[in-house]
C-alpha cells in the first residue's frame, strides 16, 4: 500500500513503487498496466495513479499508445542495439565530461560507490538462481558517479533514463549469464582506475567495451527464442 501523502508526493511514491518492479522484473516487459486494477491495489486515486504511471512514461518505462492503452517496454534485439549505441553516445559524452571537471570530493565519492558495489554479491549467496538487488542498484550507483560530475542535468537525465532501460533487459537476462566468461569486477576496476587517471580516452573505450559485452550477452540470454518457454514459466510466478 502506497504511503498517504499529498497527491503530488503519493504519485511519486507509487511512481517509485512500479518503477522498482519493472526494473526488478516483477512487472514484466510488454505486460498492460491498468490504471483502475493497480489504484485499487495501490489503495489510491485513480488520478494518483495514472499521474504516476506519466512519470514511467516520461522514463520511458512504460510506453502509452494513441489509445491511451499503457504497456511496460517491451524488449527487443533491435531496441537494445538502438539502447547500447545511445548509450555509448550519451553516457561516453558524460563520462569524458566528468573525467575532465571531477575534483577530489568526486573522486573520493566514486572510490566508496565502487568499494560498495564491490563489497556485495552479484548473485544471492542463499539463492544463486536470482540476482541480488541490493547489487543491481550499486551497480548503478556506481555508473552513475563516474558521470556525475559532467555538470549537465539534462545530460544526467538522458543517461539515467537510457540505464534504466538497461537494467530491464539485466533483470530478464538468465541468472549468472552476465558474469560467465567474463570478470564483471575487473571491468569496473579498470574502469575506476582509468577515471581517477583521468584518462578520458581510455575509460570511454573501457566503458564503451563493457556495454556492448553486455549487450552480446544479454542478447543471448534475455532475448532469444529459447527464453520464451523460461520467460513465461517466471511470468506465472512473480506478483507486483
Amino acid at each position: 500500500m502506497a504511503k498517504r501523502a499529498g497527491s503530488e508526493t503519493l504519485a511519486v511514491s507509487v511512481y517509485e513503487q512500479l518503477r522498482s518492479a519493472i526494473l526488478n522484473g516483477k512487472l514484466p516487459p510488454g505486460e498492460r498496466l491498468k490504471p483502475a486494477e493497480l489504484s485499487t491495489r495501490f489503495e489510491v486515486g485513480l488520478g494518483v495513479m495514472r499521474e504516476a504511471i506519466s512519470l514511467l512514461a516520461a522514463k520511458d518505462l512504460v510506453r502509452i499508445d494513441r489509445n491511451r492503452a499503457c504497456y511496460v517496454m517491451s524488449l527487443s534485439p533491435q531496441a537494445l542495439v538502438n539502447l547500447t549505441a545511445a548509450r555509448k553516445i550519451t553516457e561516453g559524452a558524460a563520462l569524458r565530461l566528468s573525467i575532465e571537471r571531477g575534483d577530489l570530493t568526486w573522486q573520493s565519492e566514486v572510490v566508496a560507490a565502487h568499494y560498495r558495489m564491490a563489497s556485495l554479491p552479484i548473485l544471492l549467496p542463499e539463492d544463486p538462481t536470482s540476482r541480488n538487488e541490493e547489487w543491481a542498484r550499486a551497480h548503478v550507483e556506481f555508473h552513475y558517479k563516474l558521470i556525475e560530475a559532467c555538470g549537465n542535468p539534462v545530460l544526467l537525465d538522458i543517461c539515467a533514463r537510457l540505464s534504466d532501460a538497461a537494467d530491464v533487459y539485466r533483470a530478464w537476462s538468465r541468472p549468472g549469464s552476465l558474469e560467465s566468461h567474463r570478470d564483471i569486477a575487473g571491468e569496473h576496476k579498470l574502469l575506476l582506475d582509468a577515471a581517477l587517471a583521468h584518462d578520458a580516452d581510455r575509460a570511454v573505450l573501457l566503458f564503451e567495451e563493457h556495454i556492448e559485452r553486455t549487450r552480446v550477452i544479454l542478447t543471448d540470454s534475455c532475448l532469444a527464442p529459447a527464453d520464451n518457454t523460461r520467460l513465461s514459466a517466471r511470468l506465472q510466478t512473480e506478483e507486483l
